[in-house]
């Protein structure tokens, strides 16, 4: 019986925080790690980074908070997603999987068990998903204005992380 209560405070603190992922005020805003950018980079020709701040922007073109990528149209676009940690995620991906001629590269926590991983991208055809491995002593992202470490004596992201492209023709 004690359990069972333990298990069901758990249960009602997780449905609170919709993400499986702690978050804290300091990984809000990171830039994405120089290792994932540069691969990525290499293989896609982004046209657009739709989820940046003026300090992390990745490309000339981008949206911030302010313009609200999603409030945009991608059509025509190869960009680059990361929402980072944000509770609207979903919002991104339906985004993602909603926009025709349109390739979309997502940098995302691999939360297999939310319900937009299961609606439209584990059996969209259109969807291809890399899940990527742990490095030694986690994911280290860069600080806002640069590529950084964040506090390099200190352990990295240790959850994991999956690219999400769409290809959407």
């Amino acid at each position: 019986m004690v359990l069972q209560k333990r298990f069901m405070k758990q249960t009602l603190k997780h449905k609170k925080n919709q993400l499986s992922f702690s978050t804290s005020k300091e990984m809000k805003w990171l830039r994405t790690p120089k290792d994932i950018w540069e691969q990525l980079s290499s293989e896609f020709k982004f046209t657009i980074d739709v989820c940046a701040t003026k300090k992390n922007a990745l490309l000339p073109r981008y949206y911030t908070k302010e313009v609200d990528g999603l409030k945009q149209d991608w059509t025509g676009e190869t960009a680059y997603i990361h929402p980072l940690f944000d509770t609207n995620i979903w919002r991104w991906v339906k985004k993602a999987y909603e926009t025709k001629n349109f390739t979309g590269v997502l940098l995302l926590p691999a939360s297999v068990h939310t319900k937009y991983f299961h609606e439209w991208i584990y059996h969209n055809k259109n969807c291809e998903i890399r899940f990527l491995r742990k490095p030694l002593g986690g994911f280290r992202f860069g600080h806002d204005d640069d590529f950084r470490l964040t506090h390099a004596n200190k352990m990295g992201y240790l959850r994991p992380l999956m690219i999400i492209i769409f290809r959407n023709k």
